[in-house]
């Protein structure tokens, strides 16, 4: 039985934390046969928080490999600023715009459009802090989400942060049920997304 342990981010854990986001990027599910660029969606779910709050990146380990992260902010409304001024700029030098029939493009150029769009996300003035949670499954269904959890939040309340969201898809029933298990409630949805807060 694989031991886990969690422990703060190092620089290069990147590739692994990349290679996982693709990994569950379809409701927790493997994504990697929807993307042409493994990269892209990393690019969105993963690299700014690595780069601009990696002190609010912990991964999940066991004796060989990264088997999960859990990463965040604890302001959002200045980390998505930063993003749309530092981070987004350089994909849109790295990327070229996608063209054509919206409906006919692929996911990775679905993906790669929201470089080239203003990161305008939806902010909750109670829960200023946001979160994501990844955990490939090999660590699923062992309580490790709920270890993770609790060790985000303790990290949060140690930098006196009152708050915290996040945002799911709609069709992701498991995630759902896990966080309000966890405590977290229903803030609001829409078509696609539901988005649940926690006060700390």
């Amino acid at each position: 039985m694989s031991e886990f342990n969690i422990r703060s981010y190092q620089s290069g854990d990147r590739d692994a934390v990349y290679d996982i986001c693709l990994k569950t990027g379809d409701s927790g599910k493997d994504a990697s046969h929807q993307f042409t660029d493994p990269l892209v969606l990393g690019h969105i779910y993963a690299g700014p928080y690595m780069k601009y709050e990696p002190q609010s990146v912990f991964i999940l380990s066991d004796e060989n490999n990264l088997s999960g992260y859990i990463m965040g902010t604890m302001n959002s409304k200045a980390f998505y600023k930063w993003m749309n001024k530092e981070w987004l700029p350089i994909l849109r030098n790295a990327y070229s715009e996608p063209s054509g029939d919206p409906s006919k493009w692929s996911r990775t150029e679905k993906t790669i459009k929201i470089f080239f769009m203003e990161m305008n996300k939806k902010l909750f003035e109670e829960f200023p802090a946001h979160l994501h949670i990844d955990l490939l499954p090999i660590a699923q269904g062992k309580g490790q989400g709920k270890l993770m959890m609790d060790h985000y939040i303790t990290h949060l309340r140690n930098n006196h942060v009152t708050g915290v969201h996040l945002g799911l898809s709609i069709a992701n029933n498991r995630a759902f049920n896990f966080y309000k298990k966890y405590g977290m409630h229903e803030l609001e949805r829409d078509e696609d997304s539901i988005f649940m807060g926690l006060h700390i």
